[in-house]
């Protein structure tokens, strides 16, 4: 959907913005809402509001009754609720749905708050609550089965810049471990400071479908099982040499691997990872650079939003995929 379509079509006022979400079954139709009072069938009406603009509203028409109900009811994306069960948002539905648009077209929040006018509170508020959406969609998906024509290339990455100048803290990793444990211990002598940590991600990824998972440790014990939880047993699996993956073959899966010091795609085999490499540079572009890193509590809903995107990358319309996930999360 084009921007001018958005305002043309979507949310040239909240008549159609209510129109255009019941269209895409977001919000419930007037027919189908029951009068929580006397049972009676509602019917739209408009309201004006404490500042002066009529927005429409579910009506009870029952003589003595006349009660009154949002019509955002029953979707809790839109319809935030306080402790006196009453709609605790100050945004029309056409204001949601415009940030809704931009938080899906990745335009920065900076932008977002030059563009609409909104706090940069308000708007950090709603993309929170959209990457909640892409990572409660990410999670439903199945298990991933690997097969010969198309296995599931695994690997682990550091999300971390790198150091300017080469001055400054060394990060744990940058040199050679002496274990498979990333937290290992290593001599510093040269470099000012203790070493210091940036988050380890550990993905799997198999065409469009990639699952990132942040991860304290990449050992044995914290990657095996989130492979035994997301891939499929006898499933075919592709990854360097890490020592954490060598028992892949024993719990069922087919292994191959790839020494990176000789070769970028194993000769024999045919094993590589340049799948999951090309996708972690996308990744880091994004986080590291576009949005010069990211809050470590909200890391892993970045990384959520970033595989939903590839996912739905062969979506006809992102938005409208965007807001067809929003109704699987919310059903009515």
């Amino acid at each position: 959907m084009l921007l001018k379509d958005l305002y043309r079509t979507v949310i040239l006022n909240e008549n159609v913005a209510v129109t255009f979400l019941r269209e895409h079954q977001l919000l419930e139709e007037p027919e189908n809402v029951e009068c929580h009072r006397c049972g009676s069938e509602m019917q739209q009406k408009r309201k004006r509001d404490r500042g002066g603009k009529f927005r429409p509203v579910l009506h009870c028409p029952s003589k003595g009754c006349q009660v009154t109900r949002s019509v955002r009811r029953g979707n809790a994306f839109f319809h935030y609720t306080d402790i006196n069960n009453r709609i605790n948002s100050n945004l029309s539905l056409c204001e949601i749905l415009e940030l809704v648009f931009l938080f899906v077209q990745e335009i920065p929040i900076t932008s977002v708050t030059n563009l609409t006018g909104k706090s940069s509170a308000t708007v950090t508020d709603w993309f929170n609550m959209c990457r909640e959406v892409c990572s409660s969609i990410v999670t439903r998906r199945g298990q991933m089965v690997g097969t010969e024509n198309n296995p599931i290339q695994i690997d682990e990455a550091r999300f971390a810049g790198r150091r300017k100048y080469n001055r400054g803290r060394i990060l744990n990793g940058d040199r050679a471990a002496l274990s498979e444990d990333s937290d290992a211990e290593v001599e510093n002598n040269r470099n000012h400071g203790a070493r210091v940590d940036g988050p380890w991600v550990f993905g799997l990824k198999r065409g469009t479908d990639c699952r990132y998972f942040f991860v304290e440790r990449r050992d044995r014990n914290t990657l095996i099982p989130i492979i035994q939880r997301e891939v499929q047993l006898g499933s075919v699996i592709h990854s360097d040499e890490w020592p954490a993956y060598r028992n892949l073959d024993q719990l069922g899966y087919t292994h191959s691997t790839v020494n990176h010091q000789e070769n970028y795609v194993d000769p024999a085999t045919g094993a590589h990872t340049q799948g999951i490499e090309r996708s972690w540079l996308d990744a880091k572009i994004k986080i590291l650079k576009k949005m010069r890193g990211v809050p470590i509590q909200h890391f892993q809903s970045h990384l959520d939003h970033f595989c939903w995107k590839l996912w739905r990358k062969e979506s006809e319309d992102l938005f409208i995929a965007f807001l067809n996930d929003i109704r699987t999360v919310y059903r009515l």
